[in-house]
This record gives structure tokens, sequence and C-alpha cells, in this order.
């Protein structure tokens, strides 16, 4: 069986890499969308404030890997914290793949970033369901 310390270690990593690239997407085309609207009033401190609205948005995915070390309820609510970019997160990769299949594909990166979000999301509820990568309890072998 695979080391805890190692699976925690990858479980952390793709949870933070995941949750921080899926803000920074938010924050760019959250500002690229201000530039079109009203280049005018778009300036670094809208890019920071966007910054952190993707940041919040992420702030389950982000608190899973410590969560998942602790009791019931910092689990449940970085379960609740993830649950509306989780959902989001399956509408858009099914609209990918309902485009796709309808032929007139969405931009493969953005469909790409969509289904890995989506996966990390459901290995990161998993393990909040499950409570692994904490303490063994005095009866739990191997």
């Amino acid at each position: 069986m695979a080391d805890r310390r190692g699976v925690f270690a990858v479980f952390l990593v793709l949870t933070w890499l995941t949750g921080l690239s899926l803000a920074a997407a938010f924050a760019s085309a959250a500002y690229g969308f201000g530039r079109m609207s009203e280049p005018e009033r778009t300036d670094l401190v809208s890019l920071a404030i966007f910054g952190v609205m993707g940041l919040v948005s992420q702030a389950g995915l982000l608190l899973a890997p410590w969560a998942v070390r602790r009791g019931s309820a910092p689990r449940i609510v970085a379960a609740l914290l993830m649950a509306p970019s989780g959902i989001f997160l399956s509408i858009f990769a099914y609209e990918g793949f309902t485009r796709y299949a309808a032929g007139s594909p969405i931009w493969a990166v953005a469909w790409s970033t969509y289904v890995a979000g989506v996966l990390v999301y459901v290995v990161a509820y998993v393990a909040l369901a499950r409570g692994r990568f904490g303490r063994r309890m005095q009866g739990d072998r191997a």
C-alpha cells in the first residue's frame, strides 16, 4: 500500500495547484471581460479584486487537505464550500462535451481545464467523505 504521507503530499499539491489555477483563470477571464466592456475603469486594482474573488471561489478546495485530517465538521464545511464551484465545473465540462458531439467544440485548453478540475474535485470529495490521511485509529489495519 502507498505511503500515507506520499499520498497526502500528492493530494495537497493536486488540490492547491488546481485551486490556484482555477482562481487565476477566473481572475484573468473577469479582468479580460472588464477590459473589453469598460477599459477605462479596469485597472490592476480590478485584477487584484478578481484574484481575491477567484481564491474565495476555490476556498473549499484549498482547505480540503487541512480538513481531511480533521473531524467531520471541518470536512463538511470544506465540502459545502466546494459545492458551487464543483457544480459549475461539472456543467462546463458537460457543455464542452455536448458542443464537441454537436460539431462545434470549445477551446481544447478550456475543456481540459474543466475536466481536470472536475476530476480533482471528485478526488477531494471522496477524500473528505472518507476522512483519510489522518491519524490511524486503534482498530485500523494496513
